[in-house]
């Protein structure tokens, strides 16, 4: 009735020790401030570090904690921020990769995928320091229906409904609203709930929830090619366990004589996990005990607590970035092109036509718009446009991973 379709790192944040150089800060400065002239420009100032390089995005914004820069390079990849400082004994570096990529590189693929990156901005590292890393169980079954009040979890988590986020910056790079909510939390949408979220950043967290229809509302598409369902299947739902290490939980968790490297983390995240799912549980009958520490452990969380104590490391991801890319280029294909015919539509009724008039002159009248464009535009403008666009898209169009 329950099956693991999916398991890895969810999220992997990492502050690095080192530095870039005072003349590439100055060009991400001016980057920065073209940025902040393309207002409500999603991708941000394209920026190569070295000519023919690896095409980076500059936002116009930073992130807290004293990061002036933040960029991208593409969906898959990772975002950077930078502190403008030179000292490379400093931690002037943050990385953090998203879902679509550590789903589509692995988590081995991604640390190395951090490095080629640092690499191409002529980056100083001495070190590199975990912030925060989250695995998620992603399991199929028929039914399920969550019930807040089955979660059983140590006394110091208080109940608390409401809606959160945990970082400041999105899967964009850009700004996000600011954590906030109690050590447990739920959102409940139609009289069902969605999530439960116990703990809170950046201690522990261990959330349930309903990742297929996060899927569907957040149009990430490529979740369904990774778990090999079909989108209109009706019949199979997909609840994630994901647990969260943070900052301050990672720190608990290791020995007092490391830092949070990479291997110390990966050393302890088995047992970190373990312990989370088992102080946290789901259970069944609830009501049927006085003591719900008796309470019968429910089976889909039985085997998320299984699938934790495995830990694959996969060598090749489920799907790949090439693959990812592709469903994210057919679904803004189709979204730009509703957007540019709806906007036809509105531009021919300002004008005064009537829906008859359109409907049987459309393709004359569309090019009778594409030519009075041009005509105001210029052909070198709308050349130089083309060329901006065509290096925002290109990770979409066979550019480099």
């Amino acid at each position: 009735m329950y099956r693991v379709i999916y398991q890895g790192v969810d999220t992997l944040d990492v502050a690095f020790q080192g530095a870039l150089p005072m003349e590439t800060l100055d060009h991400l400065e001016e980057a920065k401030t073209a940025a902040e002239v393309m207002q409500g420009d999603t991708y941000g100032a394209p920026f190569q570090f070295n000519p023919g390089g690896r095409v980076f995005f500059v936002k116009s914004h930073g992130k807290k904690g004293g990061y002036r820069y933040t960029l991208t390079d593409n969906p898959t990849g990772a975002i950077f921020s930078v502190k403008r400082d030179t000292r490379i004994n400093e931690w002037n570096i943050f990385a953090s990769a998203r879902a679509a990529g550590l789903l589509s590189r692995t988590y081995v693929g991604m640390k190395q995928h951090i490095v080629d990156c640092l690499e191409d901005m002529g980056a100083v590292i001495l070190g590199a320091s975990v912030n925060r890393i989250d695995y998620a169980v992603d399991i199929a079954t028929p039914r399920f229906d969550l019930d807040m009040a089955n979660f059983v979890a140590p006394r110091r988590a208080k109940v608390g409904c409401h809606f959160s986020t945990d970082t400041d910056l999105d899967d964009l790079g850009d700004k996000a609203a600011a954590e906030r909510g109690a050590p447990v939390g739920s959102v409940m949408r139609g009289g069902r709930f969605e999530s439960v979220t116990v703990g809170k950043m950046p201690g522990r967290q261990v959330i349930l929830y309903d990742k297929l229809k996060a899927a569907k509302d957040q149009q990430t598409d490529y979740w369904f090619a990774a778990w090999g369902l079909d989108p209109d299947d009706l019949g199979t739902q997909v609840w994630r366990v994901e647990i969260r290490a943070g900052r301050d939980a990672l720190e608990r968790h290791t020995p007092a004589a490391h830092t949070r490297t990479y291997e110390t983390v990966e050393a302890v995240l088995p047992g970190f996990l373990g312990k989370a799912l088992e102080e946290i549980r789901y259970v069944t009958g609830r009501a049927e005990v006085s003591n719900v520490t008796r309470a019968a452990v429910h089976p889909l969380w039985d085997l998320a607590q299984s699938a934790a104590k495995a830990l694959p490391q996969p060598t090749e991801p489920c799907i790949p970035a090439s693959h990812v890319l592709e469903l994210m280029r057919k679904k803004r294909l189709a979204m730009a092109q509703a957007q540019a015919f709806g906007n036809l539509n509105n531009v021919l009724l300002y004008e005064g036509l009537g829906p008859d008039d359109i409907l049987a002159r459309y393709v004359e009248l569309a090019a009778e718009q594409a030519e009075g464009y041009l005509e105001r535009l210029g052909k070198v403008e709308h050349r130089k446009k083309l060329d901006v666009g065509e290096t925002r898209l290109g990770c979409f169009l066979g550019g480099k991973l």
